[in-house]
């Protein structure tokens, strides 16, 4: 067990929470940050810091050394009341690292008001590039959740990065219909904002059927690249993508530094099945290599 005090510093570090709120009696709190670096020829995994259970279990090289995969293992596979987990990457100059998890995320059902929280916290050094590909996160219905994404990039660092977020178990027709969750996602270069997401999505608010909101789908995600404009999907891409997302809504928007793919549906599946296959067609223009899918998704 680790006493109070030293989890307390290890969590002011991690900016997870003020002093007034660091609780340990109330709440389950865990952290990971783990440093990648490039060295002859090889990206590793140098210092790393945890305590909790958040563990990477060891990178893995599918397609050489240059680019390290990773998983993140929660063995609790979800957060309930009064959960409190931070995450933080860091590459370091030229290092290549894919960052997902082995199966989705949940929130789940809350009847206390501790909120569920997590907050993620990447920064990719001067060529290096962050590929962010979690599974997709399920908010149960009566969750109180709270998910925070920062990403700090300095002058020629590239950041590739999903969210999924599935409201509800449709599958199961369990509604999302009570509860709430936040959503923050922002996007710096050298300290200046090039990107910000901030989405509440409350059950009682009616966002979840207006057309300005969700308008009835209790699935969506947004795609990010952060580099200079890529080629231009081709009709024939567009089509496909469209066939692929079985009457969903998916947008693609090129902004100066920064392309969003977004998708509005009914699947969280058909989401990452989207996201995918635009990955798929863009990433050697993005770190000169083929899409290589982390072998985790397959299981």
């Amino acid at each position: 067990m680790i006493e109070g005090r030293r989890l307390n510093d290890q969590l002011k570090t991690a900016a997870l929470l003020p002093d007034s709120q660091l609780d340990p009696s109330l709440h389950w709190l865990a952290n990971y940050q783990a440093e990648l670096v490039y060295l002859d020829g090889k990206t590793r995994l140098g210092r790393t810091d945890s305590f909790g259970p958040l563990r990477v279990q060891r990178p893995f090289y599918p397609e050489g050394d240059v680019c390290a995969h990773l998983y993140l293992l929660h063995p609790p596979g979800g957060l309930v009341a009064g959960d409190y987990l931070t995450i933080g990457f860091h590459l370091g100059p030229k290092a290549q690292a894919l960052v997902t998890t082995p199966s989705a995320g949940k929130i789940y059902n809350n009847i206390t008001d501790r909120k569920q929280y997590q907050k993620v916290h990447l920064t990719v050094a001067d060529e290096a590039v962050m590929e962010w590909l979690p599974q997709e996160t399920i908010v149960f219905d009566g969750a109180n959740g709270e998910l925070v994404t920062e990403v700090e990039l300095e002058q020629n660092g590239t950041f590739v990065g999903w969210d999924i977020v599935c409201m509800g178990r449709p599958s199961s027709e369990d509604w999302f219909e009570r509860g709430s969750v936040r959503q923050l996602l922002s996007i710096k270069r050298q300290g200046k904002l090039i990107h910000i997401e901030n989405n509440l999505i409350d059950a009682n608010s009616g966002i979840m059927n207006v057309r300005a909101g969700l308008a009835g789908q209790p699935v969506f995600g947004s795609f990010m690249i952060t580099c200079d404009a890529l080629t231009e999907l081709t009709e024939e891409q567009r089509d496909f993508l469209q066939e692929m997302a079985k009457g969903a809504l998916v947008s693609v928007t090129v902004k100066p530094g920064i392309t969003v793919v977004r998708y509005l549906g009914a699947c969280s599946e058909t989401a990452k099945k989207v996201f995918t296959q635009y990955w798929a067609w863009v990433r050697e223009e993005v770190n000169q290599r083929g899409a290589c899918p982390p072998r985790i998704w397959n299981t």
